[in-house]
């Protein structure tokens, strides 16, 4: 299967949403705070239109879907983790946290790709890129909220993985 031929208009924006997940986690190994923060919140834009240009073009597939998750769990689960990690230095606890919070992104993400119903089931791992950026513009004024984002990223694990039913927004 010849991949230049399945792409879509809407699969670059997926490519762009990935491409800011990635860049925003080595902006954050290089202590460019503002730099990766802003990258995740550019993914969540990008994200959002990568649907609307799938739906408006009539392009949506089963292609475009998987490399949407793909594309999600590092700008909306590695990404923040690798964020929070460059910007404390945390224990191990803290380590543990993070890493469950992208094993729930991820079992998040292959469960919406095997639904078939509408709306979500469990949180969005996309609303992470809202949370995130949100947080650290706290952080910049009150530097002492660092210390609830441990708290934050242990309920989005939990609220992602769980059956609350969610209905779409976009």
């Amino acid at each position: 299967m010849n991949i230049l031929r399945i792409l879509k208009v809407a699969d670059l924006f997926t490519a762009a949403n990935l491409g800011c997940g990635v860049f925003s986690i080595f902006a954050a190994s290089n202590a460019q705070f503002d730099i990766a923060a802003t990258a995740i919140f550019l993914a969540l834009v990008l994200d959002v239109l990568d649907g609307k240009v799938a739906k408006f073009m009539h392009q949506a597939n089963a292609f475009g879907k998987q490399l949407d998750s793909l594309a999600d769990l590092i700008s909306f689960g590695v990404a923040p983790a690798a964020f929070f990690y460059s910007l404390r230095d945390p224990g191990i606890g803290t380590v543990l946290i993070l890493i469950l919070f992208t094993v729930c992104g991820m079992l998040r993400l292959a469960r919406y790709n095997i639904s078939e119903g509408e709306g979500f089931e469990g949180v969005p791992i996309t609303v992470n890129g809202l949370i995130f950026p949100l947080l650290y513009l706290v952080y910049i004024f009150v530097p002492e909220s660092l210390v609830i984002w441990p708290a934050v990223f242990a309920t989005m694990s939990v609220l992602m993985v769980s059956s609350l039913k969610l209905k779409r927004i976009f």
